[in-house]
């Protein structure tokens, strides 16, 4: 099937919505053009878990081993992780001419600390390859603690963030009062928490017939633009987690003055969009009329210019139980994130572990190609790690 003159990736385009891609596999995403791209603990695993990747994991141990050969089991494995996040960070920005989004570990999602650390780690690889900090965004979950986070990065270090996870309005005023510079709202995950309510109401296929115009996860998008332009947040909404080719386009309806700013999308929708005929005029619908012009209108404050408070951390769990959707939506995406970022840690682990096992104890001394040699061979050549962590996906 050949894709149409004018796509649909293109009349989206033309609305003023920005093109991310979604992927860690950065030799797919070339043809289609995105200006931004972000990444993942998933889909890293799932693209060094192939041959054609898997020499970033080998680059990251040798990394790990050789510039801390001292260190312990748990440091290095550590550093080689944040080696790989940041490399394939690199080769992406290598394609694009945007931004890329890299995460921390979402076992971090609730430690305040733990992302400040993780952040300036990650930041540290960053600054070693002079990239400049404007080309990065940290992906921190969109939990209190990931708030207080980014407030902290974004303010006071200078580190760009990308808050998700977000299923909520609360969340996004949240983020935009820290000063984050993009949020992600979860299109498809808002879907399925409303659907399971409506399940559990009595109605057994969930709102699976809905029109694409009573999509919640949509309609959050919608409600978070309208806040934004009402209250004047310059935060970027960059809408993620689809389900098929139809719902971008019924979100990008109304453009990027009335939608999101961004999409970031796996290559398989950003080729349905290529082969759909994009004749639908989008963003020529104006939703000015739906903004409010109440000025005595004012957004609760969960966050303040120098930081959260203890009564806007009570305001905001408060109004969080209210809306109660990002408090089961958010620890089950973590949850589902740490599945594979303990797969990955694992997989690193056992290539050092192996490595040490074959008593090449004076790393620095040992040829190059040598030490490449016995790295790749543990990897791959011996077949006991790579293969065994991708029968586990």
């Amino acid at each position: 099937m050949t894709s149409p003159s004018f796509s649909a990736l293109d009349a989206i385009r033309n609305s003023g919505i920005i093109i991310a891609s979604d992927g860690a596999e950065y030799k797919k995403i070339a043809k289609f053009d995105p200006v931004d791209a972000t990444t993942n603990p998933s889909l890293t695993f799932a693209a060094v878990s192939t041959p054609e990747y898997s020499h970033l994991l080998e680059d990251a141990v040798i990394y790990a081993l050789t510039g801390n050969p001292s260190a312990t089991v748990e440091e290095q494995t550590e550093l080689a992780l944040d080696h790989l996040l940041v490399h394939i960070g690199a080769e992406i920005l290598s394609i694009i001419p945007g931004r890329v989004s890299i995460s921390v570990d979402p076992r971090l999602g609730f430690s305040y600390s733990s992302i400040l650390s993780k952040s300036r780690a990650l930041i540290k690889l960053v600054d070693e390859l002079h990239i400049p900090r404007t080309r990065i965004l940290v992906k921190i979950p969109a939990t209190a603690e990931g708030i207080h986070a980014a407030h902290t990065l974004e303010s006071n270090d200078g580190i760009h963030t990308n808050l998700t996870l977000v299923f909520s309005l609360v969340q996004a005023i949240a983020c935009a009062q820290a000063g984050v510079t993009v949020i992600s709202p979860f299109i498809g995950r808002v879907k399925d928490w409303w659907s399971a309510r409506a399940v559990a109401a009595g109605v057994a296929e969930g709102i699976d017939d809905q029109p694409l115009k009573e999509h919640p996860g949509i309609k959050l998008v919608y409600r978070i633009k309208e806040a934004y332009t009402r209250y004047g947040y310059c935060t970027q909404i960059m809408a993620a987690g689809f389900r098929k080719p139809e719902e971008i386009v019924e979100l990008s309806r109304f453009g990027s003055k009335g939608g999101p700013d961004l999409v970031t999308l796996p290559p398989e929708l950003l080729e349905g969009l290529m082969r759909m005929d994009g004749g639908k005029n989008l963003g020529c619908d104006s939703r000015e009329s739906v903004y409010s012009t109440d000025s005595s209108r004012s957004a609760p404050i969960y966050v303040t210019a120098d930081g959260p408070t203890e009564e806007g951390f009570a305001t905001f769990d408060r109004d969080s139980r209210q809306e109660a959707i990002s408090l089961d939506k958010v620890p089950e995406g973590l949850a589902k994130f740490s599945v594979d970022a303990v797969k990955l840690e694992k997989t690193v682990r056992d290539m050092i572990e192996q490595f040490n096992e074959a008593r090449l104890s004076d790393v620095e001394s040992a040829s190059t190609e040598v030490f490449k040699e016995t790295v790749h061979r543990l990897s791959v050549g011996g077949g006991k790690v790579l293969r065994k962590s991708v029968s586990v996906n």
